[in-house]
C-alpha cells in the first residue's frame, strides 16, 4: 500500500511540473512578443507597415494589409500543424503568410514569406508538403499568383 502511494505522488509530481502550452490563436496578437528572423524584436505595426512595403513595392499590389492574425494551418500532405502568421486585405483577396516558431518569451518570424494575390478562395494561401500554395476556385480566373519573398540579414 505504501509503494502505491508514493508511486501516485510521484506521478502527481510529474504531471503537475508539466508547463501548459499556450495558445497563440486565442491571444490578442499586440500582447504577443514578436522576433523577426534577426532575433530581434518587432511590433506588430512596425510589421504591418514592412509587409505593406513589401507587398506594395515587390509584389505591385496596392493594397494594405488590414488584419493579422495567429492561426494553426495543417500542411495538406503531411498533416503537420504550422503557427502561422496571416495577413490579409479588407477585400481578403489578397493574403500574406510566414510560419512562427516558439522562441524566447514569444514568437519568431521565419524568413520567409508568401502572398496570394487575386485568388478567388476564402483560405487561398495553403501549405502543401511544406511548400507555399495559393488556391483558386475561380478556374476561369488565371489572375492568381503566388509571391514568396525571402529576408535576408
Amino acid at each position: 500500500m505504501k509503494n502505491l502511494i508514493c508511486i501516485s505522488l510521484i506521478f502527481l509530481s510529474v504531471l503537475s511540473c508539466k508547463t501548459a502550452k499556450t495558445d497563440y490563436t486565442q491571444l490578442d496578437i499586440n500582447t504577443i512578443q514578436l522576433y523577426d528572423f534577426n532575433n530581434e524584436t518587432i511590433s506588430v505595426e512596425n510589421l504591418t507597415q514592412q509587409w505593406n512595403k513589401r507587398i506594395q513595392a515587390e509584389d505591385a499590389i496596392n493594397a494594405q494589409i488590414e488584419r493579422l492574425q495567429i492561426i494553426i494551418m495543417v500542411d495538406n500532405k503531411t498533416n503537420k500543424k504550422n503557427l502561422v502568421l496571416l495577413g490579409s486585405t479588407g477585400k481578403r483577396a489578397i493574403k500574406t503568410a510566414t510560419k512562427l516558431t516558439a522562441f524566447k518569451n514569444g514568437l519568431k518570424l521565419n524568413n520567409l514569406t508568401v502572398t496570394c494575390n487575386n485568388c478567388r478562395n476564402d483560405m487561398n494561401i495553403q501549405l502543401n508538403d511544406k511548400n507555399w500554395i495559393c488556391i483558386n476556385d475561380d478556374k476561369e480566373n488565371s489572375a492568381c499568383t503566388k509571391t514568396v519573398s525571402l529576408q535576408r540579414k
